[in-house]
């Protein structure tokens, strides 16, 4: 598997919490992204001794390999996700990474 993660800021002309509800109705959008196997959306909160959180949110984007991702960011369904993003995420912030999940230990 390999996972995009993007960690992204909400738009300057909305606020968080109108960011991370169109963030929720984007999913409909991103399940049509072809070869997609898993999307999950991981909304910031605070951390224990109450920091503010860096970013908004964390989103997966999961893929069988690198093949298939690529073919998905070619996807005009990939093109009608950034689209639909800019209307809430400051694409300028957003950081996206690769990764490739390793399980250590599942408790």
């Amino acid at each position: 598997m390999i996972v995009r993660l993007t960690q992204w800021q909400s738009h300057e002309s909305i606020g968080i919490q109108a960011a991370l509800a169109a963030w929720e109705r984007h999913a409909r959008v991103v399940e049509r992204v072809p070869g997609l196997r898993r999307y999950v959306q991981n909304h910031a909160v605070p951390a224990p001794d109450g920091t503010p959180p860096a970013c908004a949110g964390v989103g997966e984007a999961w893929f069988d390999d690198a093949t298939s991702a690529l073919s998905a960011l070619q996807s005009p369904e990939w093109a009608a996700v950034i689209e639909d993003a800019e209307t809430f995420m400051d694409l300028k912030t957003v950081v996206a990474t690769w990764v490739e999940p390793r399980l250590i230990r599942d408790f």
